[in-house]
């Protein structure tokens, strides 16, 4: 939530401020918890409404935004070394994707990469629904195998 508020707010203590702000008002309305489809949306709604409150209440002097360079990782422990470690995974992670059988990589793909749902990745595939669960569910499990994720 800070990361997300420091892509508005420029200021640490702020962004803290803000985002602790966010929980106490999702406790005081926590009764309507029960309405909302998608919580995570509706958290960083009121981030971004909140954020946007305090932008409003400084008096902000215009700057040109041409001429700073923006962060969107302001405010995080990433290195050098980490983001290596993410990209070296990552690769390691498509290598394994694409040795795959082919019917299990399309479903694997169609559902976590393309964000289809079973239903239309089984009429993609022309299969049933259940199929689509058992390669998908397959592919995940090869995948662990393959690059020895550990519970």
């Amino acid at each position: 939530m800070i990361r997300f508020v420091s892509l508005l707010v420029n200021d640490r203590f702020a962004c803290e401020e803000i985002a602790s702000d966010v929980f106490v008002t999702v406790w005081l309305h926590r009764d309507a918890l029960l309405e909302i489809c998608n919580l995570d949306n509706y958290l960083f709604i009121i981030a971004r409404n909140k954020a946007l409150n305090h932008l409003r209440s400084q008096n902000l002097t215009m700057v040109d935004l041409d001429s700073i360079s923006a962060d969107a990782f302001c405010f995080t422990d990433t290195t050098p070394e980490s983001v290596y470690i993410s990209k070296e995974t990552a690769a390691e992670l498509n290598q394994a994707i694409n040795e795959l059988p082919t019917r299990t990589k399309l479903a694997f793909l169609l559902i976590r990469e393309h964000k289809k749902s079973y239903r239309e990745a089984a009429e993609i595939m022309a299969v049933s629904i259940k199929t689509i669960e058992k390669q998908v569910a397959s592919a995940v499990e090869k995948l662990k195998e393959k690059l020895k994720f550990r519970k």
